[in-house]
């Protein structure tokens, strides 16, 4: 099973709604996980054909926490950790050693963490490289994941789990044991357009005005 523990959809600042991304997913047989911003409202629109999570703005940076039911978790770090911890959850620094995207930096070292986002298909080389080096000095499994805001991003990293059908609390366990091993792909050009074209929008505003088209339409 290849398993994508961090996705965003346009519950926070991903372009697309949660359907879409989980449609676009199984044609590339690949399992996500959905990690919005500091919220959860959008699991619900796909309950159980995603694993439930969030991307935490904690008072460091970010973390994702993963759990089997939607999370509601703190936004401090140590509370973080303990939530994840009392309910049975995954919890891991994302991009850590990205200085322009919130990573947590040597926080990393501060905090019980169940694993290390080591690739992300958005983050400069080194900060992977970075990231990669200190879960060998941990000794925590090292995620690849894709961050996607757009949807041709999946795909760009990922992880082999040795699971034959989707169970969130097999793949987490499989997580917490370590018994997972990351593919780092990288983004393919298509991609990088998309990226890019997603966030001149964003810049532009334009995509409040779609957001909320869509959700009209949809009655949400």
């Amino acid at each position: 099973m290849r398993v994508d523990f961090h996705v965003h959809s346009f519950f926070s600042d991903g372009k697309h709604e949660p359907e879409t991304l989980v449609k676009y997913a199984k044609k590339l047989n690949l399992v996500i996980a959905l990690t919005d911003h500091d919220t959860s409202r959008g699991i619900a629109r796909v309950e159980g054909e995603v694993i439930p999570g969030q991307e935490v703005t904690t008072q460091f940076g970010h973390v994702v926490v993963l759990c089997n039911f939607p999370p509601n978790p703190p936004k401090d770090l140590s509370l973080l950790v303990d939530y994840s911890r009392d309910n049975s959850c995954i919890v891991f620094p994302s991009h850590p050693f990205d200085i322009f995207r919130d990573g947590i930096g040597e926080q990393v070292y501060k905090f019980k963490f169940n694993a290390i986002e080591i690739y992300n298909s958005k983050a400069p080389r080194g900060a992977n490289a970075k990231a990669d080096s200190v879960a060998r000095t941990l000794s925590l499994p090292g995620l690849a994941n894709s961050d996607a805001h757009v949807k041709e991003s999946l795909g760009s990293a990922y992880n082999e789990v040795a699971l034959e059908e989707f169970n969130v609390d097999e793949i987490l366990e499989k997580l917490r044991k370590g018994e997972i091993s990351p593919v780092p792909v990288g983004l393919t050009v298509t991609a990088k357009l998309k990226i890019a074209q997603w966030y001149i929008e964003r810049k532009l505003g334009l995509e409040k005005d779609s957001r909320r088209t869509m959700r009209e339409v949809q009655g949400n």
